[in-house]
């Protein structure tokens, strides 16, 4: 999983376990839509460390660091998340593959 150590999922109930994001409202920038999504999939704040636009045709991949939490799970405040996790392996995927998964943490992991 990269030299980063624990790495934050969110689990939709269809869409299986999957990093925190989604989609532009109005007229709001990509790191203000990323760190929205954040707050309001995890209740976690953060800072954008760097984007990976070439990853996806359609969409873009933040690296963002958040703050610390004594807690290693818990049930985040949206109602489409139905639990929020710290792992640092990669957890069980339906959508995202592992390749997905292991070619962006190595991607950002080269770009610190």
């Amino acid at each position: 999983m990269g030299k980063g150590g624990r790495v934050l999922f969110v689990h939709h109930p269809q869409r299986g376990w999957e990093i925190p994001g989604g989609h532009l409202e109005g007229d709001e920038s990509p790191e203000d839509a990323l760190l929205r999504e954040l707050f309001e999939e995890t209740g976690l704040k953060g800072s954008l460390q760097h984007w990976n636009t070439d990853y996806y045709p359609s969409g873009w991949v933040g690296h963002v660091v958040v703050e610390r939490t004594e807690l290693d799970f818990w049930k985040g405040e949206d109602e489409k998340v139905t639990e929020v996790r710290w792992w640092n392996t990669t957890p069980p995927l339906i959508q995202w593959t592992n390749e997905e998964f292991e070619d962006l943490a190595t991607y950002f992991s080269e770009s610190v």
